[in-house]
Order: structure tokens, then sequence, then C-alpha cells
């Protein structure tokens, strides 16, 4: 099963094993921000190593928030922050190295960001989102594709909690954000300079239920 797969899985088993809530397929008809859901999304990346594999590594704290607006998608807005200090490639020596003015300089510029400025429809529940990308204190614009996978509505007595799944997956040139590791590196070519990033992200939006006197 591929990286992608096992994900997307992980994110479908989340949202039916989220409670013993009756759940409903519900698309929002007005206009909703929704908040990520951290545990259910996944921020990951590979990167070539000697031209020869791909290691692999993930953020595991960080924020964000999606405001959906199903009849005018250009007023969609996405906003998320990561934590780089969160960084996690298994090996807690990389980890560290990572975290240097080598690489992130996390003391630094401690989170990277994303704002949108653009989002337009280019299918059914795919959409094209364009923002300012901020790492290691230099920002870009990119555009990415994003896929949405649905909605669900979980609800009782005391709330309704909405919930929409996400994915995206896009590659960036690490050194045009001045990732270079040029001192670990000795100058030698040992990582690519692309990174594939995949996103998984499941939000939510909640909204307690009206009670009666």
């Amino acid at each position: 099963m591929t990286l992608s797969a096992r994900l997307t899985c992980k994110l479908l088993l989340a949202a039916l094993l989220a409670g013993s809530l009756p759940a409903l397929a519900q698309a929002p008809t007005q206009p909703t921000t929704f908040r990520v859901r951290e545990g259910d999304t996944a921020i990951q990346f590979t990167i070539t190593k000697w031209s020869v594999f791909k290691e692999e590594g993930r953020f595991r704290d960080f924020t964000g928030s999606i405001h959906y607006d199903p009849k005018q998608p250009a007023a969609s807005q996405v906003e998320f922050e990561v934590r780089v200090a969160s960084i996690d490639t298994k090996i807690d020596t990389r980890n560290r190295v990572l975290l240097t003015e080598d690489f992130f300089y996390a003391d630094r510029y401690p989170t990277m960001t994303f704002r949108s400025t653009r989002v337009v429809a280019t299918g059914k529940d795919a959409f094209q989102v364009t923002g300012a990308l901020t790492i290691r204190g230099v920002t870009k614009t990119i555009t990415v594709p994003v896929k949405l996978l649905g909605f669900h509505t979980l609800t009782d007595a005391d709330k309704r909690v909405n919930i929409a799944g996400f994915e995206t997956s896009f590659t960036l040139d690490r050194t045009a954000f001045g990732v270079n590791g040029t001192r670990w590196s000795g100058g030698e070519l040992i990582l690519g300079n692309e990174v594939n990033v995949t996103m998984l992200v499941s939000v939510e939006n909640r909204v307690e239920n009206a009670r009666g006197n």
C-alpha cells in the first residue's frame, strides 16, 4: 500500500471511529470556517538521498483553518502554521541537525506559514489554491492542487460537528527557501533539492445546540 493510500485509510478510519454519535454526510450550504483537527491530519514529506532512495519525515505540531464557501469558491481561504521544531524523521540526531542554522534555523524562524490569496475551482471537488508560503523567513508564491474528499456530520444532544477532508501533494525546491545544508553536506550532493509534500487534512466546525430554559 502506498504512503498516500495509507494516509487516506487513516483519515477515513479516524472519521468512523470519532465517537458513537450518529453520522450523516452533510455538505455545508453556507460559508463555513473549519479548524484543523491535528490528530487526524498528516503533513509528510520525502526527499531523495544520494540519488538512490527516499527519506521520509513529517511535522507533528501545526494549526490551521479553512474558510469554505460552497457557492463562491473564490471567497474561500486557507491558513496554516507549522512549528518547525516538531519535525520528525525517526532519528533524533538528524532532527536536531535539521533545526540548525544550516537548514531550517528554527531558533530564528520557529514557524512555517501559508496564507492563501486565491482559490479557483477546477472541477468537481477540485481546486487550485495560490498563496504565500514562508519558510526560514523567505516568502514565495505557490499554487497547489487541492482535492475535497467529502463531508461528515456527527450529532448528539449537545452539539453538531461538521467534518471535512482535503488532500494535496506538491513539490518544493528547498534551496529556494534557504534550506541548504551546505556545511552539513561538505559541498557533496547528498540530498536532492526537490521535496515532495503530502498533506491529508481533516477539519471541523462545531455548533453547540440551543438549549431550552
